[in-house]
């Protein structure tokens, strides 16, 4: 296995006193060893609270995701994920000119999206998709 895989994120360090770090570093432990994403980086989105959440970004290596940047919002199964949250996510997003990923489905062309990685009490990570906006249902015979 490829030792670069196993450096770890610059800004993670100066993170480890923020309330959301567990989740952060059982997301990121997740997407580094066990999905094997690429090009890991932390960035820092803004909710309407003035409060600071990190989202992570990366490239997955292998599978229907495979070399598209993709980003994963971390957060803890008891916490309540509200539709103000998500769209703050996407503001902040938008307003720091992240390169968005976006789905074709979408009702109103190309559909913005992140994943939630939900942190589970016993470390299992979920993945979630949500998107920014409304999208049609994917057929039995699409990707």
């Amino acid at each position: 296995m490829n030792k670069e895989t196993f450096k770890p994120i610059e800004n993670l360090q100066r993170l480890d006193n923020h309330p959301f770090f567990g989740a952060l570093k059982a997301v990121e432990t997740d997407l580094r060893l066990g999905q094997q994403w690429d090009e890991l980086k932390i960035h820092i989105v803004h909710m309407y609270s003035e409060e600071e959440r990190p989202l992570l970004s990366g490239v997955p290596k292998t599978g229907l995701l495979q070399k598209k940047l993709q980003y994963v919002f971390p957060v803890f199964l008891h916490e309540h994920v509200s539709i103000k949250m998500l769209s703050a996510i996407f503001d902040s997003m938008k307003t720091q000119n992240l390169l968005l990923a976006q789905d074709e489905r979408g009702l109103s062309g190309k559909e913005s999206y992140i994943y939630l990685g939900i942190v589970c009490s016993d470390s299992t990570v979920v993945y979630y998709k949500v998107t920014d906006g409304l999208m049609k249902p994917r057929q039995n015979d699409e990707n």
